[in-house]
């Protein structure tokens, strides 16, 4: 593998070149031979290869994190995975950081086009450095990412990548269709009745319930329902549970159906506020025609802000007389990997794939549509998305992103960059279609929810969720 690595306005970057056969003996990883760099924790699971180090050089704190995901088939463009993976694995996991300062796009003779992002970012005085490289190519595209404190550890970095080779075998070539998007879409079957909806991924069930588990997770049955346990997860040992009881009689206000549930497994009141985390209350009706309800709270430890240990989710359901009834539980939100605000959420997903076996109702397209007209907007770290839904099918589009810098001891800078575009939007059951005019043959394809959010359960405000190839965002409804 031939890599070099040049500095220009002080970031890295790389300029990659993938060989077609592997040089000198090396471990492997999906479709990564690479040799671990000399004094790194190693870390790895099916889904993840990661190499840690922290200490401190010459009185400074250095450490380092380098993530090697696997590779996924895709016939998307380079700089379509790229964006993709920037989003999943860089800004939604970091938080506040914004496209990247530094770019670069390497083609080489083996079939693959790697392109790397750098962006610095500080944290409680700390500069870090975020590196992401997507190659794409032979079908495939694979990413991996690098977070770097202070400059003890770039030359590792570097030298991990200089050693790292991509070799796909043919078993492993993707066939030609367009995979790029990981989100399942779930469409309306004629005559629009739920039973004959094919579930998004493969499907379990239980009862009346059907539904598609996240990947990996284990299942147990039970007398009095079935538990999906997680995978310890990298680097925190995390377990996480989906616990899918049987239906019950239904007290006719879902809200009491949540709290009664949660009083009776946890035994605390998840209404409870200040000195206490708040409750987060949302509800919906799905696009299939049944009411439902999440309640999130923390709990555990004394119960008081920043002393929680555990965060529930539980979800309500009417179906006809009964009342179905899941239960989340994880680490508490802010560090969770699986239903946490810092890494990709698994419930979204979860729940897209839930279905009822005798529940025939659904809510018209149109009647959908009508609830998305409007503004809706996301606001988060430094950045800013807006979409302005009209009838007759168009939309626009607006967003920005901010960026601050130091040009002396007492002078900061900030900078923002605004990004606007129109197109055509349709629903369609569960999902929603955003074709931007300039890219009309890509268009973007989402799940989504229209929602209620409280944290007391009588003020209400709207929200718009989708779930797409960059992950699941949340939109509030603007006057």
């Amino acid at each position: 593998m031939v890599c070099s690595a040049m500095k220009g306005a002080g970031f890295l970057i790389f300029m990659v070149v993938f060989a077609a056969l592997a040089a000198g003996p090396k471990e492997s990883f999906d479709i990564a031979h690479f040799a671990s760099p000399r004094g790194w924790r190693r870390i790895q699971s099916r889904g993840l290869l990661m190499f840690q180090v922290s200490r401190a050089r010459n009185g400074q704190l250095s450490s380092g994190q380098i993530s090697v995901f696997p590779s996924e088939p895709s016939h998307a463009p380079p700089a379509q995975n790229f964006e993709v993976a920037w989003s999943k694995l860089v800004v939604v996991p970091v938080g506040g950081i914004g496209q990247p300062q530094q770019l670069e796009t390497e083609q080489t003779p083996d079939g693959w086009t790697a392109v790397t992002g750098t962006a610095d970012y500080s944290r409680e005085g700390a500069v870090f450095r975020a590196i992401l490289i997507n190659a794409t190519g032979h079908g495939r595209t694979m990413s991996m990412v690098a977070i770097v404190q202070g400059q003890g550890f770039l030359a590792d970095v570097v030298e991990f990548f200089k050693e790292l080779d991509l070799v796909v075998t043919p078993a492993q070539l993707a066939p030609a269709s367009n995979a790029s998007t990981s989100v399942a879409v779930a469409e309306s079957a004629p005559g629009g009745r739920e039973g004959d909806v094919p579930v998004p991924g493969g499907g379990d069930s239980i009862g009346n319930y059907v539904f598609a588990a996240p990947k990996g997770w284990i299942r147990t049955n039970y007398p009095d329902g079935v538990v999906y346990v997680s995978p310890p997860y990298p680097n925190t040992g995390e377990k996480c549970q989906l616990t899918i009881f049987p239906m019950r009689t239904s007290s006719g206000d879902l809200l009491r159906d949540a709290i009664g549930a949660f009083q009776g497994l946890f035994k605390v009141d998840p209404m409870t506020r200040a000195p206490y985390p708040n409750p987060n209350i949302v509800k919906g009706t799905s696009p299939f025609g049944w009411d439902y309800l999440v309640l999130k709270k923390e709990i555990g430890g004394n119960g008081y802000y920043g002393e929680t240990t555990t965060g529930v989710i539980v979800f309500v359901a009417r179906v006809g007389s009964e009342v179905a009834l899941i239960v989340g539980t994880s680490q508490r939100p802010l560090v969770s990997q699986c239903f946490g605000e810092a890494f990709p959420d698994q419930w979204p997903p979860f729940f897209h794939t839930l279905r009822f076996k005798n529940f025939r109702e659904k809510v018209a397209d149109e009647a959908i549509a009508a609830r998305f007209l409007g503004t809706w907007g996301s606001y988060g770290g430094r950045a800013f998305i807006q979409y302005t839904f009209a009838k007759g099918g168009r939309y626009a589009n607006g967003s920005a992103i901010g960026y601050t810098s130091r040009v002396s001891r007492d002078v900061i800078e900030t900078t923002t960059y605004g990004f606007g575009g129109d197109g055509s939007w349709s629903i369609r059951g569960n999902t929603v279609t955003l074709t931007e005019d300039k890219a009309r043959g890509s268009p973007d394809v989402g799940l989504f929810r229209l929602e209620q959010e409280s944290d007391d359960g009588h003020k209400w405000k709207e929200r718009l969720c989708v779930l797409n190839k960059v992950g699941d965002i949340c939109y509030r409804r603007e006057p």
